[in-house]
């Protein structure tokens, strides 16, 4: 078993748009009904990722992340 460092998948396109590059390390700030930013989020580009962030079980309960949920990445 183990716990995936939280990362962000995105295309090449994508992490332009975020001006961001592959491997970088961010911060999001995730817009849910308990507001909380994530420190030492990991961007993971390649062409064939769809955009989406993957954070564990117990940081989407104590973020209330549940169903759809946008965030700010900030640099």
């Amino acid at each position: 078993v183990i716990i995936a460092k939280r990362h962000i998948h995105m295309t090449p396109e994508d992490a332009k748009a975020f001006g961001v590059e592959d491997k970088q390390v961010v911060k999001v700030k995730i817009n849910s009904a308990r507001t909380t930013v994530f420190d030492d989020v990991v961007c993971r580009v390649h062409p064939t990722y769809a955009l989406a962030m993957h954070i564990d079980t117990d940081e989407c309960n104590a973020a209330c992340a549940f169903g759809e949920v946008y965030g700010e990445v900030i640099l």
